[in-house]
């Protein structure tokens, strides 16, 4: 048996299956809710890295171009 956790929100008495695991569709789960009882959702180190990880790359729409920045200020010297 494997054991996945994600974050959800159940409408309409469904809980929709995040994007990796569509592979689940019709396979029989067996779901624990847990309410969370707090506004804050905390959310593994693993689990922040893997959004840049499925976002990197994915724009398509128009090029982005970085314009001219110009030039920088001028400092003082460190004494």
């Amino acid at each position: 048996m494997q054991a996945v956790e994600f974050v959800s929100k159940a409408h309409d008495g469904v809980v929709d299956l995040p994007r990796e695991f569509q592979d689940w569709n019709g396979k029989p789960v067996r779901v624990i809710l847990l309410e969370e009882t707090t506004g804050l959702q905390s959310i593994s180190h693993d689990t922040a890295v893997n959004v840049w990880a499925k976002t990197a790359g994915a724009w398509q729409g128009e090029q982005l171009v970085r314009e001219p920045q110009g030039e920088y200020e001028k400092r003082r010297e460190l004494e």
